[in-house]
């Protein structure tokens, strides 16, 4: 049975952040990396099957979860991870934090290209230690900055981790195996560990492929702690689990006594919706690539007829990354908020002048959202 990606489904009353945000206004959410589909159907199942046992106790982590995970890596990207190597938690945002609390000792530093997802920035600071950007340009087209990074690298030993965002949000680059072994080798060479965020590497449009950064190679592996999640790409983000891969042991170690006393453990639901999720749903995931891609084209025309806005090719991901300089706008979330359309500031994400629109969302909703931003960018430029 096809997925239905067109239903719109009413989402009120669900406390659901992305459209309580603006209850009873006039407004589109087009804003939280939250799509408006429903999960797919096999998941449903698996979570009332569950239900249909009325005790929901502490959980330990599943051994067929564990063999769904690796032998997921293993087929879609030829990885082999043993379970010694995997740690489940209830999300990729607070790893990135017990990453940073577990890694970078007192007095170092955290190292980061931007514009990156906002917890990239704010995390460093919530576990006590400095951070240092790299900026990329869209005249580059949004190029991870290799001769940037490998200068700050030799100037500042403090910096023991690199946060890296692969694929990107919010530009939604596809960063190729090349500059990843350069990235490696710079890390390489300054004792720099790498903390690969992959929530969105299922994600890949046009028929893309991810490559993990672990998977490199034996070396990449022993330098890097990857995150993933099934929450992006099944919608499943209010069941909190995601999963922590590190191939060396030390760095497991250090990962886990970060979170030594402060990290929940993973809810009973989690575990459940994610096995289904990676073990059960591929066809609707290869349907959801496809209408996405399709949501990303109809954009990419729209914004083709809107004065003073611009939009580079998005590669990964369902989120779009809008130049809007040209408006001359102070606001320009506010801006469009007053057009009926609730976006994410580029200022989060140090981006100044841009703006970040969620596109996974039924077509029609889409096609109002964007005839309504047309509508005031035709105002404003007249």
């Amino acid at each position: 049975m096809n997925p239905d990606f067109d239903t719109i489904i009413n989402r009120q009353g669900t406390w659901s952040s992305k459209w309580d945000k603006y209850r009873e206004q006039d407004v589109l959410p087009m804003w939280v990396a939250d799509m408006d589909f429903a999960a797919p159907d096999e998941v449903t199942q698996a979570l009332r099957a569950r239900l249909e046992h009325p005790i929901y106790g502490y959980t330990v982590l599943p051994d067929s979860l564990i063999g769904v995970i690796q032998a997921r890596l293993c087929n879609r990207y030829g990885w082999s991870v043993e379970p010694s190597a995997l740690e489940l938690v209830p999300g990729v945002v607070p790893a990135i934090n017990q990453v940073i609390r577990g890694v970078v000792s007192p007095g170092g530093a955290v190292v980061t290209a931007v514009p990156v997802y906002q917890p990239f920035l704010e995390a460093p600071e919530y576990m006590g230690r400095q951070l240092f950007t790299l900026e990329m340009t869209e005249a580059t087209h949004w190029d991870f900055p290799v001769a940037e990074f490998r200068a700050l690298a030799a100037a500042r030993p403090e910096i023991e981790l690199l946060l890296l965002c692969h694929p990107m949000n919010p530009v939604g680059r596809v960063m190729p195996a090349a500059i990843l072994r350069e990235i490696l080798e710079i890390c390489l060479a300054h004792n720099i560990v790498i903390c690969s965020d992959e929530i969105h590497c299922e994600l890949l449009l046009d028929g893309r492929v991810h490559t993990p950064m672990a998977a490199i190679s034996e070396l990449a592996a022993d330098q890097t702690i990857t995150l993933q999640a099934a929450s992006k790409t099944f919608n499943l983000a209010g069941l909190g689990c995601a999963v922590v891969i590190a191939q060396n042991p030390e760095l497991m170690a250090q990962f886990k006594a970060g979170g030594a006393g402060i990290m929940a453990h993973v809810n009973t639901l989690g575990y459940v919706a994610t096995e289904a999720a990676w073990s059960e749903c591929d066809a609707w995931h290869e349907s959801l690539l496809l209408y996405l891609a399709a949501n990303r084209d109809l954009l990419v025309q729209h914004v083709a007829e809107m004065p003073g806005v611009s939009v580079g090719l998005t590669e990964a991901t369902f989120l779009a990354w809008l130049n809007v300089t040209e408006l001359g706008l102070t606001d320009p979330q506010g801006f469009f908020e007053s057009a009926g359309v609730g976006l994410s500031a580029g200022s989060q994400f140090k981006g100044d002048g841009y703006i970040r629109l969620n596109f996974g969302c039924p077509r029609r909703v889409l096609e109002a959202g964007l005839d309504r931003m047309r509508k005031a960018c035709d105002t404003r430029m007249r």
